[in-house]
């Protein structure tokens, strides 16, 4: 919501507030600001008298003698094609500065000395399409009264301060001039009063017979004015849209933007003479047809609210008006419209169709519904000052009685709330800045909400949080909880730091993705059957369910990446799966490239799929974890049959690694990818927090290697297991450095090389004892394997 200071004053005395104690009242007591800025950034500007013009020969410029203050003359030259003798115009002297920091200099044009600019609106930051078409392509010139010599920024009402308020979905109240200036008049301690103004009716009674036919719709109230003159808007009123960020159209259409800027009321105007003596309001049928004021035909559904003369759809209430009865230049009588319509059922509208509007964003947050008859009466009386109408005697239509809402409170209620010691003079005090009704009895008071206030309910909380508000939360006292409870993470919670800061020690990054994803990739990934859990109303396509797997995020970044000429990407991410009945944590990662390199070493590790095990081991061990990996079957198309394995702990499968299937990598612009996920939940479960302690023997060890022969069938984790489970009271470590196929191996055998670490917490271990383990575990590996030493 963008607010003009300049329209602020006609409810407040801001002479004496500078821009920033403005800014600081809104950012500190009422809401965030966005944006805060002068509506023209220029300076050293005036408004200047074209006294002689003449064409440059061979060239579309003008050398002009221009007066700039009255006696003083000063050549400029100019190229817009509207420059001409005796028109007044903006002139930028010497040393002003328009915006983009753009310095106006005395300088030579074709060897012509020119001591200044005139400029047009776009040069002083004026967007093009809030420029009158016949300005667009020259200089803006004025009106014959414009005084020469006066600030061209004050005159057309430029010299505007705007703040760009980011409202809370809560605070329609502040989506008005009046409503934001309830609010810092709060701040300020300056009372409020709505604008007075007296309408005058003809004796001619209003024609118009209003029918309501949907609950939807609780007031709908219309004014008729006859013999309006449709023109170009006063000066004020277009500057004040302009600055508020809507484009001036005619006085009519300007009119009604303008009262609903300023009371927050949006109003539509018909033309009577297409529209008729009389209106329905009514649900929408199934397929019926409506052609907007943007000439798209519009499918309606029975949840839309219409506007009809009885029988077909003439306007879509509260989101846009239909084609065949709106304003033009042959207008001459106009029907005015201001009802209440159902939030609801204007946002689904809206939504549905894709459009949002100025109307639609405040009848969606709930306008005030007693408002909605004054702002009526004031566009009406506009329009006979500035569009030479006549408002015809009595407002026709349907209203519904409104129900006040009480709150009650007191003193020690809000104090004890905040942790603050206000007074009851303090809190009444309050109270009466806020303009609210109440009714006091010692420190109790009974609150009878103003209606203009639509985000206060009917409870405490609401009250308090405006109490605090206007004093500060600054001001709300700091100190310690009174407990004795100590604040801590929980286990898991330190569990899941630790393999964070585990996995960041490795040098992979991590990666926070959305959790919804779409329903084409949703499966790809995953080992169990989950059922899926739709969003209702999608924001995109590829944001449809809830995600089962959080490796599909983790290739789009690598994807990303790989756009952006990153090749090298080592990424993990833990965060939740979804499925229908249950929340499941996941531990999840993608590599792709080179996983580190020195280069004045000349080294480089890629990435592969011992590379991504080595990191999982890393983190089991860290974890005290066991962790086995079996080939991976047909269950997980999407990865490379004899580039993957699953993973167990403790006989449970908990995840899988590996490398992707090159038809799914070269379907998805990928290359060497290997990705691993794990549930991180089952993981968690199997977690043994105790921790078992060791003395560090003072024998040396001894070191042995091994060159096994075996099946090429059997995996090197089953080797591994044989010889712990016999070695178990001696070996210290275990490593497979080689593995061999070829010469003096049969063609189904491989040898693996073996480095064994033998050590005792008890004695030296002589050479009998070594030979005594190796022997016993020669044996274990000819008996379970059939294995044999090389």
């Amino acid at each position: 919501m963008k607010v003009s200071v300049n329209f602020l004053k006609d409810y407040l005395n801001l002479d004496n507030y500078t821009s920033e104690d403005l800014f600081k009242a809104f950012s500190y007591h009422i809401v965030e600001i966005e944006e805060a800025k002068a509506l023209v950034e220029a300076n050293n500007l005036t408004i200047g008298y074209v006294k002689e013009c003449e064409e440059v020969e061979g060239t579309h410029l003008h050398k002009c003698l221009i007066e700039i203050k009255p006696g003083q003359y000063s050549q400029i030259v100019c190229g817009a094609p509207n420059m001409t003798q005796g028109v007044k115009a903006i002139v930028a002297l010497p040393g002003a500065v328009l915006p983009g920091n753009f310095e106006i200099k005395p300088s030579k044009v074709h060897g012509i000395e020119s001591n200044g600019m005139c400029c047009s609106l776009q040069e002083l930051g004026i967007d093009e399409k809030f420029v009158p078409e016949r300005f667009k392509d020259g200089i803006y010139l004025f009106n014959d009264d414009a005084p020469v010599g006066e600030n061209p920024l004050h005159y057309l009402g430029l010299d505007d301060f705007v703040f760009d308020l980011d409202l809370t979905a809560n605070r329609s109240d502040l989506l008005s001039v009046e409503g934001v200036a309830y609010d810092l008049g709060a701040v300020l301690n300056q009372h409020v009063e709505p604008k007075q103004f007296k309408l005058k009716e003809t004796r001619t009674e209003n024609p118009m017979d209003v029918t309501v036919k949907t609950k939807k719709c609780t007031k709908y109230l219309t004014r008729v004015i006859k013999n309006v003159k449709i023109t170009e808007s006063p000066l004020f009123i277009r500057q004040r849209l302009i600055s508020m960020g809507v484009r001036p159209i005619n006085n009519v259409v300007d009119i009604t933007n303008y009262v609903m800027m300023e009371l927050g009321q949006p109003l539509h105007a018909f033309d009577y003479d297409k529209l008729g003596n009389k209106i329905v309001v009514r649900q929408a049928r199934d397929g019926e047809k409506l052609v907007t004021l943007d000439d798209v035909e519009r499918d309606l559904t029975k949840d839309d609210i219409v506007i009809t003369a009885g029988k077909e759809a003439l306007c879509l209430a509260g989101v846009m008006g239909g084609a065949t009865t709106e304003i033009s230049n042959k207008t001459k009588n106009v029907v005015l419209e201001s009802a209440f319509f159902d939030p609801l059922s204007i946002r689904k509208t809206s939504k549905r169709l894709g459009l949002k509007s100025e109307a639609s964003t405040r009848f969606e947050r709930t306008v005030d519904y007693d408002r909605v008859e004054r702002a009526l009466n004031y566009a009406a009386y506009l329009l006979t000052e500035y569009a030479s109408g006549k408002v015809l005697k009595g407002v026709s239509g349907v209203e519904n009685e409104s129900k006040s809402k009480i709150v009650r409170i007191s003193t020690s209620k809000i104090n004890n709330v905040l942790g603050t010691s206000y007074t009851t003079e303090e809190i009444k005090n309050a109270f009466e800045r806020y303009q609210y009704e109440y009714v006091q009895k010692g420190s109790n008071f009974t609150i009878t909400l103003p209606s203009r206030r639509m985000d206060l309910l009917e409870n405490y909380q609401d009250i308090i949080e405006d109490v605090a508000r206007l004093y500060g939360y600054d001001a709300i006292p700091t100190k310690l909880a009174d407990t004795n409870s100590q604040g801590k993470l929980s286990d898991k919670q330190r569990y899941v730091r630790n393999l964070r800061h585990t996995m960041a020690g490795l040098g992979v990054n991590e990666a926070i993705n959305y959790s919804l994803t779409d329903v084409e990739t949703l499966n790809d990934f995953v080992l169990d059957t989950l059922t899926n859990v739709e969003v209702m109303m999608p924001m995109l396509d590829s944001m449809k369910v809830m995600r089962h797997s959080l490796v599909n995020a983790l290739l789009r970044n690598v994807k990303y990446n790989k756009a952006h000429k990153q090749n090298n990407v080592s990424l993990f991410e833990i965060g939740k799966r979804y499925s229908e009945n249950e929340e499941t944590l996941m531990f999840a990662g993608a590599f792709e490239g080179t996983f580190e390199s020195s280069q004045w070493q000349g080294l480089k590790t890629p990435v592969d799929f011992f590379l991504v095990k080595g990191i999982l081991d890393t983190v089991f061990a860290k974890f005290g974890y066991k962790a086995t990996y079996t080939p991976i079957d047909d269950k997980l198309p999407t990865l490379h049959p004899g580039r993957s394995a699953y993973i167990s702990v403790n006989n449970k499968v908990v995840g899988f690694v590996g490398e992707l299937h090159p038809r799914y990598a070269h379907e998805n612009d990928l290359d060497n990818t290997y990705v691993f996920e794990l549930n991180l939940d089952l993981l968690y479960s199997m977690h043994n927090v105790s921790f078992e302690y060791k003395s560090i023997s003072k024998f040396q060890a001894v070191e042995r290697d091994l060159a096994i022969v075996l099946k090429k069938d059997i995996p090197a984790s089953e080797v591994v297991r044989v010889i712990e489970m016999v070695s178990k009271k001696y070996l210290v470590s275990l490593n497979i450095f080689d593995c061999y196929t070829g010469e003096n191996v049969a063609s189904d055998e491989k040898s693996l090389a073996i480095k064994l670490v033998l050590n005792s917490q008890d004695k030296a271990l002589e050479s009998e004892d070594v030979e005594k383990v190796i022997h016993s575990i020669l044996n274990r590996l000819d008996v379970l394997l059939h294995a044999r030493l090389r």
